[in-house]
């Protein structure tokens, strides 16, 4: 396809379901993440002269109009009886209950060649690859970015000279809906220093820096575990700290260091599980509350936005308190009269 990135111009082509609507109504699930999974049945591979799907391929997903609107990697690929398709693979196609799921299908496959319980299916579970330009205008309407809201402690004020000890986050919406936590405590590294200054202080913390440091993992290990819980959530995730020049630089650093990816989305070659530049809590709370640059502050907040969560220095706690402050403040962003521009604003 001519407007296609010469890179993906060779790839199979497809699109979900069987009629346009449905092609828009299953893509929409996908861009939004909440479809990760389709399924097929084996005799159309044949009848169609298709080969069957293997792990790692790329397909091109096209809309009801026929236009690409997204690339799509296949993870995993298993045959399976109708009747044996569980109910932890159909939550992954996101069409519903099982029972809905079932119904759907048996009703999509009898007008398509037929259908009985024993037929022979194509499983695959995938992951969205890349946006398209024919994408974008249905993917900002339908995917609710999930904010994972980051606290982070360390033996320092810098990855350059010092270790991160530990981090949490919270994965929440902005409408408050959560959708998991993770928690690390790292081994300090050994071309890293402690600081002084830091280490006096965490001296004045003891129950945190137990927290901080008992039971610490080599962040080769969880640097990569993290990056790909990160991506296993739905839709578009998007970094979130308090400040981010603090807690999204020590994330970066150890996310470019050992899993080959970033804090930050852009135009990298890299892996990349966050979209934008991130949230700063510290910059969002003082414009939302009307104060003065001199005024901003964390602690200029109510308790009530925190949930009543006590800043503890440990980094669930805080992670915690703080994914509470980011639902309040988007409470007061929404009350704000939006704000349009046109594409030649900025370049």
């Amino acid at each position: 396809m001519a407007d296609l990135p010469p890179h993906y111009r060779d790839l199979s082509t497809f699109s979900f379901g069987d009629s346009p609507k449905l092609a828009d109504e299953l893509l929409a699930l996908v861009l939004a993440g909440k479809k990760t999974a389709t399924c097929s049945a084996l005799r159309d591979f044949a009848l169609e002269s298709e080969p069957l799907p293997v792990p790692g391929q790329l397909y091109v997903v096209l809309d009801g109009a026929g236009e690409p609107a997204c690339v799509i990697e296949t993870e995993t690929v298993e045959h399976k009886r109708f009747d044996e398709i569980r109910p932890e693979f159909t939550d992954r196609e996101g069409e519903g209950d099982y029972a809905a799921w079932r119904e759907g299908h048996e009703r999509y496959f009898a007008r398509n060649g037929g259908f009985s319980p024993d037929m022979e299916i194509v499983c695959e579970t995938f992951r969205l690859v890349e946006m398209l330009p024919a994408g974008r205008a249905l993917y900002n309407r339908t995917a609710s970015p999930i904010f994972i809201v980051t606290d982070i402690e360390s033996d320092g004020p810098t990855p350059l000279h010092s270790s991160m000890l530990s981090f949490a986050s919270v994965a929440i919406e902005a409408n408050g809906t959560r959708h998991g936590e993770f928690e690390a405590v790292l081994t300090p590294r050994p071309d890293r220093k402690p600081d002084e200054t830091t280490m006096a202080w965490w001296q004045t913390q003891p129950e945190a820096w137990e927290a901080a440091t008992t039971g610490a993992e080599d962040p080769a290990i969880v640097m990569p575990r993290f990056a790909d819980w990160v991506e296993s959530l739905p839709g578009p995730k998007v970094f979130a700290a308090a400040p981010m020049i603090f807690d999204g630089l020590w994330m970066d650093h150890y996310l470019d260091e050992f899993a080959g990816t970033r804090v930050l989305g852009g135009p990298f070659k890299t892996r990349q599980i966050f979209r934008g530049g991130g949230v700063c809590l510290y910059t969002m709370a003082g414009t939302l509350r009307g104060a003065s640059y001199l005024d901003w502050g964390m602690s200029k907040l109510p308790a009530e936005f925190y949930g009543h969560i006590p800043h503890t220095h440990r980094g669930i706690d805080d992670a915690r308190g703080f994914a509470n402050v980011l639902v309040e403040l988007f409470k007061l962003s929404r009350a704000l009269p939006p704000i349009t521009g046109s594409a030649s604003d900025f370049r």
